[in-house]
């Protein structure tokens, strides 16, 4: 028997490689709207969050600075690469019955433009995006909307992700969380469980 029946995953940091076409786009943006050019290091805070709730923190309130940073971004789509391991590991966690899903504060726009190509999506038939829901990470709702929908029981229910605002939002609705450690940019504290590689995960799920 199974410990968690649903796992579900973020998306950067988790499954795909996209931190330095997501953080160079920032700070070219912030650069263009501010006159000031941050280093790398003080944009990791955007990581798991809606792009207008980063900018807005960096002082940019333009509606212009996210279309703007969302076309840089895809100039750099091509960078983005899924994590070594992670298409093994969706595999296994299928042949043991678990059903799989994505919980992202990407936009639907740019998840199709920079993710879909990447051939993910046939593992994930619940995606739940920034749009499908008004609170987003770390409030509870993008997770329970995804119980909601797929009738799943939080605690069978394991949440992938790599920042502070994965674990808050999994925890906050009943769900457990497992820190993705290969993309994690700064430390998460406390994280119930700590994957070193993709394929923890299958222990993890078995209960071993």
């Amino acid at each position: 028997m199974l410990k968690y029946t649903q796992v579900v995953f973020d998306v950067d940091g988790t499954l795909v490689d996209s931190r330095m076409a997501a953080l160079n786009s920032l700070q070219q943006v912030v650069g263009e709207y501010t006159g000031m050019v941050p280093l790398l290091e003080d944009l990791y805070f955007s990581t798991g969050i809606p792009g207008e709730n980063a900018l807005r923190q960096l002082g940019i309130t333009d509606p212009s600075a996210l279309v703007r940073w969302r076309e840089l971004a895809g100039k750099l789509a091509y960078t983005i690469t899924v994590f070594p391991g992670i298409v093994e590991t969706l595999e296994r966690l299928q042949d043991l019955g678990c059903a799989l899903g994505i919980v992202s504060s990407r936009e639907r726009g740019e998840y199709a433009d920079e993710i879909t190509p990447l051939g993910l999506d046939p593992y994930f038939p619940v995606r739940i995006l920034v749009e499908d829901t008004t609170k987003h990470k770390p409030e509870p709702e993008p997770m329970l909307e995804y119980l909601r929908r797929t009738a799943a029981a939080a605690e069978e229910t394991l949440y992938v992700g790599d920042t502070v605002y994965d674990m808050k939002c999994a925890l906050s609705a009943g769900v457990d969380f497992a820190l993705a450690s290969w993309g994690a940019a700064q430390p998460v504290e406390d994280a119930p469980h700590v994957l070193q590689e993709p394929e923890d995960l299958v222990a993890l799920v078995r209960g071993a």
